[in-house]
C-alpha cells in the first residue's frame, strides 16, 4: 500500500485556491446545515459570492473595507463521497489522462480541503462487485486509506446502478450529509428525479463528472496518434468514425443536451453539477462548482 497521494495533492493546490475553497465550504455549510446552532467565530475580508447579510457594517466602516461575520457550527460536518466506479474509469479524458487518475485526485483534493476544516469524510463504492462503505472519520490517514483502496478497484467491472447506490446510502446513513458523487456523463444521465427528490429531503448533493475523451475529437497531438477503443463493445473504433466531422458535431450536441437537461433537474432540488477534464484543472473546477452551488442554495 502506497501512502503518497496526499503529498502529491497538496503540491497541486495553490495557497490562494486553498483559502478560496475554505471560504466557499464555510458558506456551503452555513446554508446546508441551517437550523443547527451557529456560534460567531471572527471577522474576515469580504469575498465575492459571500452573503450580504453576513457583512458587519459597523466593523467594515471602522476597518475601511468590507468585513464578513464568520460563524461555526457546534458539530462536525459529514461529507460522503459516492464513487461510481467500474470499467468506464479505464477510459481517457479529453486531455489524454486516465479517467481513474483524475477521479482519484478529485476525491483526494476535495477530501483534503474538507479535512482542513476538521470535517468527517466517508465513502461508498463497489469492490469485487460488492458495496463497500467507509464510515465517517476526520483524519488524512483515513483519506489515504480510501484513495489506496480505490486505486485497486476503480476500474473493476461493476454492475451496481448509481441510483441503487444512492438508495443504499439513504437507507444505511441516517446522518445529515453532503453527498459528492464522482462519476461521468453516463452516470449523470442515469440519475433519476425520484432519487434526487428523496436525497433533497434531508441531504445536499454535488455531482462531479470526469469527462470522457470525444470519439471524433482530434484536438491534441497525443490523442491524434492513438487508436480509440470502445469499452462497451471491446473493440477499436474505426477511423472513418473518429475522423467524421458530422459525427463529432452530433456527439458534442448529445453531450451538451445531457448536461443541460440534468443541470435544470438538479437546480430544481438546489443541487449542482461540475465537470473536470484534467488533473491540472481540479482545483479551479472545484472552486467554480462550489461558487455556483453556494449561489444556487442561497437564491
Amino acid at each position: 500500500m502506497r501512502f503518497n497521494y496526499i503529498e502529491k495533492i497538496k503540491a497541486n493546490i495553490s495557497i490562494a485556491a486553498s483559502k478560496k475553497t475554505t471560504h466557499l465550504l464555510e458558506g456551503l455549510y452555513c446554508s446546508v446545515f441551517k437550523g443547527q446552532s451557529l456560534d460567531f467565530d471572527d471577522l474576515r475580508d469580504y469575498v465575492v459570492g459571500d452573503n450580504y447579510k453576513d457583512i458587519d457594517w459597523k466593523s467594515s466602516i471602522r476597518h475601511g473595507s468590507l468585513l464578513v461575520r464568520r460563524f461555526v457550527t457546534f458539530k462536525k460536518h459529514n461529507i460522503l463521497f459516492l464513487i461510481d466506479n467500474g470499467e468506464k474509469m479505464s477510459g481517457e479524458t479529453p486531455s489524454g489522462e486516465a479517467k481513474a487518475t483524475v477521479a482519484l485526485y478529485t476525491v483526494g483534493t476535495l477530501g483534503y480541503l474538507v479535512n482542513k476544516n476538521g470535517d468527517e469524510i466517508g465513502a461508498i463504492y463497489t469492490k469485487n462487485n460488492q458495496v463497500t462503505i467507509r464510515n465517517f472519520k476526520p483524519n488524512l490517514a483515513y483519506l489515504e486509506l480510501i484513495l489506496n483502496d480505490l486505486e485497486n478497484c476503480l476500474e473493476q467491472p461493476n454492475t451496481q446502478d448509481i441510483n441503487v447506490l444512492l438508495e443504499y446510502v439513504m437507507e444505511k446513513q441516517k446522518k445529515k450529509m453532503i453527498i459528492v458523487i464522482i462519476s461521468d456523463l453516463g452516470g449523470l444521465d442515469k440519475i433519476d428525479e425520484n432519487t434526487l427528490k428523496k436525497i433533497a429531503f434531508n441531504h445536499d448533493l454535488l455531482f462531479i463528472g470526469i469527462e470522457d475523451a470525444n470519439i471524433a475529437d482530434q484536438a491534441t497531438e497525443k490523442t491524434r496518434k492513438r487508436h480509440k477503443y470502445d469499452l462497451d463493445a471491446k473493440a477499436t473504433i474505426p477511423k472513418f468514425i473518429t475522423k467524421n466531422k458530422e459525427f463529432a458535431v452530433q456527439e458534442a450536441q448529445l453531450k451538451t443536451k445531457i448536461v443541460n437537461e440534468k443541470t435544470l433537474l438538479f437546480k430544481k432540488y438546489r443541487m449542482s453539477i461540475g465537470l473536470i477534464e484534467s488533473k491540472s484543472k481540479i482545483p479551479s473546477r472545484l472552486i467554480d462548482l462550489l461558487e455556483r452551488h453556494n449561489h444556487a442554495i442561497r437564491h
